[in-house]
């Protein structure tokens, strides 16, 4: 089951999220290839990986937005917190379908995913075939499943923050 939740989080805290993301302070690593694909690129920066904050000075505008999420829907651990920075590449640019829990890795099951679009443009996240587009402070909850994310082209930058939740 998706659901989208616009308008996710207080004005104040989404306010201080787009600061961070959107302005030189978060530095961003380059990643050769959008899941597997050769040939397709886009811009990193790990909060969490493995349940460890990887780097605590950027992570409280993050760290707010998981009582929230609980809120939502109940999870009892943060397996990966991943933001993802998409350029303007002058045509739509589809990324491949995956998961983000690999449906053979015998735990996939015990995962759901949470997409935050930090920004509005005409990119957008597809869900089992359900086209999202991105909005600003939007929320998107859903099991882990078959999804994908596809490059803007009438802005600049497409950001979005990923959450791999364990159930």
């Amino acid at each position: 089951m998706t659901e989208i939740i616009k308008n996710f989080l207080p004005r104040q805290h989404f306010e201080d999220v787009k600061r961070l993301f959107l302005t030189e302070m978060l530095p961003w690593h380059f990643n050769d290839r959008v899941v597997s694909t050769e040939h397709q690129f886009m811009f990193t920066h790990a909060f969490m990986n493995d349940g460890r904050v990887i780097n605590p000075h950027f992570f409280e505008p993050v760290r707010g937005m998981l009582l929230p999420i609980q809120q939502r829907r109940h999870y009892t651990g943060v397996s990966r917190i991943k933001a993802n920075l998409y350029t303007n590449q002058g045509k739509p640019v589809v990324h491949p379908v995956h998961h983000d829990i690999p449906p053979d890795s015998g735990v996939a099951d015990q995962f759901f995913i949470a997409v935050y679009h930090v920004n509005t443009c005409n990119g957008m996240t597809v869900v089992e075939g359900k086209e999202i587009p991105s909005e600003e402070n939007q929320l998107i909850l859903f099991d882990n499943v078959a999804h994908y994310g596809t490059v803007q082209t009438d802005t600049d930058i497409r950001v979005v923050i990923n959450f791999n939740l364990h159930i």
